[in-house]
């Protein structure tokens, strides 16, 4: 289309953990974020989100963490998740790397401007919610960036 198109790094957040004691227990709801300016309308954006993560405690149960855009799940290409099943009652950490490219939500393409990205973890539909929990004794980190279309 004849229009430059520049790339950089949007955004940064991390979270340093120290002991178990600190890691973050929400079954549900918001567990990071990070505001940004995108300065073009024409990019993409690809989400990154690292830490370790587990489910416990309840058997045959799963848990889900998944990015928003302004409160909005990607729609396109798709939705950036992963889901993680617990069949017994045991107390697995694993190091998860959440990410993916995102140019719309169910409100439109993401546009220039000020945004919000949050990572969540809330219940897979296919099974009961598990007691799930990210960032046990790791560093934890969200991050943004905004990409050239492949065009």
């Amino acid at each position: 289309n004849g229009s430059t198109c520049h790339v950089g790094l949007l955004g940064y957040t991390s979270d340093s953990r120290h002991s178990g004691e600190n890691s973050n227990e929400a079954d549900s709801g918001q567990i990071a974020e990070v505001a940004f300016t995108k300065k073009q309308n024409n990019t993409l954006l690809r989400l990154s989100y690292s830490s370790s993560i587990r489910t416990t405690t309840i058997a045959h149960s799963a848990a889900r963490w998944y990015f928003q855009i302004d409160g909005q799940e990607c729609s396109s290409p798709e939705t950036i998740d992963i889901g993680m099943y617990q069949s017994d009652t045991g107390n697995t950490h694993v190091p998860a790397y959440l990410t993916g490219v995102c140019s719309a939500t169910s409100h439109g393409r993401i546009g220039q401007g000020q945004h919000t990205i949050t990572v969540h973890v809330g219940q897979l539909v296919t099974h009961r919610i598990a007691n799930a929990g990210s960032g046990w004794v790791t560093l934890s980190f969200l991050e943004v960036q905004e990409i050239c279309p492949p065009f």
